[in-house]
């Protein structure tokens, strides 16, 4: 499947939870201050595992700087 695009609606977290299920790694796009909004969702999430972030400068400077995440559900050990 294509990346998620994160917009300012939070639309975006119920897709990454419906892919989360299907244990799939997960890429997520964001600029502006939702990439803001993105990381902070994120690091509140014990059960999400944070594979690589990257950023750039886009073309466009009026757009700033672009965040791209990839995710994983947390592995659960099986059997305690």
């Amino acid at each position: 499947m294509g990346a998620i695009f994160c917009r300012r609606d939070d639309k975006w977290k119920q897709e990454l939870e419906k892919r989360l299920k299907n244990e799939e790694l997960v890429t997520l796009l964001a600029i502006g201050a939702v990439k803001y909004k993105v990381l902070a969702y994120l690091n509140r999430r014990r059960d999400i595992q944070v594979l690589r972030v990257e950023t750039r400068h886009l073309k466009k400077r009026r757009k700033g700087i672009g965040l791209k995440v990839v995710v994983r559900k947390t592995p659960q050990a099986h059997g305690c």
